[in-house]
């Protein structure tokens, strides 16, 4: 499967959905394109998981189906398989699989602390100071209201080289 870009210029956004070379790429293209939009979307392709097999009734002579269901790309198979060397950028790159594969506008640290465990990654004695510290000290993530926190574009541009230099 291809590689689908939707543009809305006059909403201010990009949607880019397709594997995650292609979308390396297509970012590249897109940020070098239209540098000023607002929101660019990611969406990794999805994966067709066979749930069962399902047995034809007696007498059907027909083609044997297989139900499936899609999933997106899991916070742990994503977070493990970045080259992250730090807390903040293990931060950068929860935060940009929430935001930009999940599709959460927004996080907890108590969400952020359970997909370190989820990714086996050690914890920070205390997120919420891990959290403020990745937006005072490197400005990968931002608070969006009271107890809540966001990718920003730091946060998205250091995940983004981080897939550059994996997939390199």
């Amino acid at each position: 499967m291809g590689a689908k870009v939707t543009f809305d210029l006059a909403g201010g956004k990009i949607v880019i959905e397709g594997s995650e070379s292609e979308l390396i790429h297509l970012l590249q293209e897109a940020k070098s394109i239209a540098p000023n939009l607002k929101e660019i979307i990611i969406r990794s392709e999805t994966v067709s998981v066979p749930t069962s097999q399902h047995r034809k009734p007696e007498g059907d002579t027909g083609p044997q189906s297989t139900p499936t269901q899609t999933r997106k790309l899991a916070v742990r198979e994503f977070g493990k398989s970045l080259p992250t060397t730090n807390t903040y950028d293990r931060i950068a790159a929860l935060a940009y699989h929430a935001v930009k594969i999940d599709g959460k506008p927004n996080f907890s640290p108590k969400q952020m602390d359970d997909w370190f465990g989820l990714c086996g990654f050690k914890k920070p004695a205390n997120m919420r100071v891990a959290l403020a510290d990745a937006k005072s000290k490197y400005g990968y993530v931002g608070k969006k209201g009271r107890g809540e926190w966001t990718l920003t574009t730091g946060g998205e541009n250091i995940v983004m080289e981080m897939l550059e230099r994996k997939s390199s």
